[in-house]
């Protein structure tokens, strides 16, 4: 299960603290993404990755600090897109 959120720059340091001290959420996969890197308009993206009860946990620590994006299909297509070239290349400089 993914979510995204979008925050703004200001906000980001405090929403990466309580997300990685959390318990539950900071044993799941979290990716933070400027929206200029994955060629869409906005700040900053938070994916996070991970089962129902962080997913819904991760929201409850979030409420008025960042909000869940309205662009989240689109987010994590082109987030998807980056991370398959990434892998691309690395196959590449191993030989695969």
């Amino acid at each position: 299960m993914r979510i995204v959120f979008e925050i703004s720059g200001d906000k980001l340091s405090q929403a990466e603290q309580l997300l990685k001290k959390d318990d539950i959420v900071g044993r799941q996969s979290i990716a933070i993404r400027n929206a200029s890197v994955l060629g869409l308009e906005g700040d900053i993206f938070i994916i996070i990755d991970g089962n129902e009860a962080a997913i819904k946990r991760a929201q409850e620590l979030l409420k008025g600090i960042a909000q869940k994006s309205k662009k989240e299909d689109l987010v994590l297509k082109k987030y998807d897109e980056l991370e398959e070239k990434a892998a691309e290349g690395f196959g590449a400089i191993l030989g695969e």
